[in-house]
């Protein structure tokens, strides 16, 4: 059905460092939100489904423009776009604690939410261009990403800790600060197309064109399976992004040991991560991602079962596991879907789906948890992740027995 990349460019160390640190701390801002957000909005005594509202809200802008963002990288170039994002998540995250009310605070994350997209997927669509998606480039590249998620949730943890919103705002928007001196560092962007001498508000604007190639792209087999499989462990990670923290406060746990469990489960992503090149060439790829992501969604679902401190660090601790091995197959497997030249749309299909998942998930999760309490409320979307991730295992096994076993 799809292949691994096999040709390894040779890359510059400067180069492959500046891509590991702009995905490093664009990725990751949203694990540091995830525990400072939630935590500060229970504080000011908004229901689940408002918290819910603010979470998802991120992903509004991604879901209706990350298409239009993938085709501006492609023809402007990655590290242009970049800048221009984390500069703008720099000014617009100190107004959060300034304007505490509920549709302002929306409005910010919404423009919060697409510049981090961006920066994210400028990340991952020059890990395809340059790094070409190899399993070589892949380990340290997860691994980087997973570092953030590592150092990030226990640092914004302590600051609010000590210094409330204010010092987890401040942790976000050094966050912003490393994202924008990693996109500094990249290579120069390609010239303007057409000869142009500087960006105009044309260039700006979404265009048509941009969306339908983006679509025709999932017509590709490996880009739809990829696509449904990404879906379903986004949709879970957004548990964790959002009601998450809030569940484990309801049970007695501070914002620091909360980053810690966050923390671990990312320490355990980072060192999965670096063994997929060993562990794609003794496992099939495409069932190594599908068996690694419902257990992904497992081991979110079933933590209100075990509220013993020693029992969530386990659960944590598997789950980082799954996650590490499943977000370098899917980044690599995605590079081989898409043209070197597409790479941004590509990146930006992918996030579109996600974020429609990501989007979706805690506003329905506030809706059931309202109905039938917040801890069985897990169980509930485990159950339907794991049904949708059940049919997908089933087309790539049909899939697998017509075409063969090979990856």
């Amino acid at each position: 059905m799809t292949e691994l990349p096999k040709t390894r460019p040779e890359v510059a160390a400067r180069t492959q460092a500046a891509i590991y640190g702009a995905g490093m701390f664009s990725n990751s801002m949203s694990d540091v939100a995830a525990v400072v957000l939630p935590l500060w909005l229970a504080g000011l005594g908004y229901s689940t489904v408002a918290i819910g509202l603010v979470v998802g809200a991120k992903h509004i802008l991604p879901l209706l423009f990350a298409i239009h963002g993938g085709a501006m990288i492609d023809r402007l170039g990655a590290r242009r776009v970049m800048i221009a994002a984390a500069v703008t998540s720099a000014i617009v995250l100190p107004l959060f604690p300034l304007y505490p009310v509920l549709a302002i605070i929306v409005l910010l994350q919404m423009v919060n939410g697409f510049a981090s997209a961006l920066s994210w997927i400028g990340a991952q669509a020059l890990f395809g261009r340059i790094l070409m998606g190899h399993p070589d480039y892949a380990g340290p590249f997860a691994f980087a990403l997973r570092m953030g998620s590592f150092i990030g949730p226990p640092i914004g943890g302590l600051a609010y800790d000590l210094w409330g919103i204010n010092g987890g705002i401040a942790v976000l928007v050094v966050w912003a600060l490393l994202t924008l001196v990693a996109a500094w560092n990249l290579p120069p962007s390609r010239a303007l197309p057409s000869g142009k001498q500087r960006v105009g508000v044309v260039d700006l604007m979404p265009r048509v064109a941009d969306y339908k190639a983006a679509f025709r792209l999932v017509g590709v087999p490996a880009m739809a399976t990829v696509l449904s499989i990404t879906v379903f462990r986004i949709a879970a990670s957004s548990i964790q992004d959002s009601f998450y923290p809030v569940f484990l406060t309801s049970i007695g746990l501070p914002a620091t040991q909360i980053g810690i469990l966050i923390t671990i489960s990312s320490a355990l992503a980072a060192g999965a991560a670096l063994s997929i090149g060993w562990m794609t060439r003794r496992m099939d790829a495409l069932w190594l991602l599908v068996v690694s992501s419902m257990g992904s969604i497992l081991f979110i679902a079933v933590t209100p079962l075990f509220t013993a401190y020693w029992m969530l660090v386990v659960l944590a601790a598997v789950r980082g596991v799954c996650m590490g091995v499943s977000q370098p197959l899917m980044l690599s497997l995605l590079v081989s879907a898409a043209e070197r030249n597409e790479q941004g749309l590509g990146v930006s299909l992918r996030t579109t789906a996600n974020r429609a998942a990501a989007a979706v998930t805690p506003v329905t999760m506030g809706l059931v948890a309202s109905v039938v309490g917040l801890g069985a409320s897990f169980l509930v979307m485990g159950v339907v992740l794991m049904g949708g991730m059940a049919v997908v295992g089933r087309r790539v096994l049909k899939g697998r027995g017509r075409s063969g076993t090979g990856s």
